[in-house]
């Protein structure tokens, strides 16, 4: 499992950060994006005030995973481990 920060922008006002973790290599997930193809990540966390909080801490009404159109990524960062295990800085 991988851990991964990829950031879109839907061409709002705000731009999107979604942390979560993908079977997939980050060749693999930029590869995917080149051919359209959406990219899943699972196990959703979030950030508030620089901690790293469990999805259902924000929103329990959701699974904790997620399909983002290429047409928007941006970004695609791979963590070195688990985000919530890795220091920040």
């Amino acid at each position: 499992m991988y851990w991964y920060k990829i950031l879109a922008d839907d061409g709002g006002d705000e731009s999107y950060t979604y942390v979560g973790a993908s079977n997939e290599t980050i060749d693999g997930l930029a590869q995917k994006a080149a051919r359209g193809e959406y990219i899943h990540l699972t196990q959703l966390l979030y950030w508030d005030r620089g901690e790293i909080k469990e999805w259902a801490e924000w929103d329990k009404s959701l699974e904790h995973a997620v399909f983002l159109n290429p047409q928007y990524v941006y970004s695609i960062m791979q963590f070195k481990g688990d985000p919530r295990d890795v220091p920040s800085r």
